[in-house]
């Protein structure tokens, strides 16, 4: 494993760690209004649907802006020096590339495990499976293609993006 791909692994579960922490305050919110009757009969298609609105959506937004913005970087990406650029040019990644590589990297993912884990919980069966054996497949191929591949994972290959790497902790990418 390359330097920088050992790199990308620390600094993603960095923002692992935070989007887990925004998963909990969101989750903790929704069984409040749950538990207070506010949302009603919804079901599981409306749970999933709340828990992407209130998690997945604001996760992928948020890292978009700061990847797409003044440090091109996650908080994760910046301790360890790493920015998101265009490939193959080195330009620095606009708002709708950075969104498809979100999407794809954190939305794809945690949605079929979001699927997996509400199913689960509301009575399992085919649906929870088959979330579970997806969500990990996407999460594990994303990390083999990191270790085994050119450095590039499947969601960057797919967004047209790479990962440079920098100083740690400096704040701007050198042009």
């Amino acid at each position: 494993m390359t330097s920088t791909a050992k790199r990308r692994l620390l600094a993603g579960l960095i923002d692992l760690g935070l989007m887990l922490a925004w998963a909990l305050l969101a989750g903790a919110v929704i069984l409040s209004l749950a538990a207070a009757g506010s949302l009603g009969g919804i079901g599981l298609l409306g749970v999933n649907v709340v828990g992407i609105a209130a998690v997945v959506l604001p996760v992928t937004v948020g890292l978009t802006a700061l990847e797409a913005g003044r440090y091109e970087a996650t908080p994760g990406k910046l301790k360890f020096g790493l920015r998101v650029r265009h490939d193959p040019g080195g330009e620095r990644v606009g708002w709708g590339r950075s969104f498809v590589r979100n999407l794809l990297k954190l939305g794809l993912p945690w949605t079929l495990l979001h699927l997996a884990v509400v199913s689960a919980a509301i009575g399992g069966g085919p649906a929870a499976w088959a979330g579970l054996v997806l969500g990990v497949a996407v999460a594990a191929g994303y990390v083999v293609s990191l270790i085994r591949g050119d450095g590039r994972t499947v969601y960057d290959h797919l967004a047209g993006t790479m990962v440079i790497s920098t100083e740690p902790g400096r704040r701007f990418a050198a042009d």
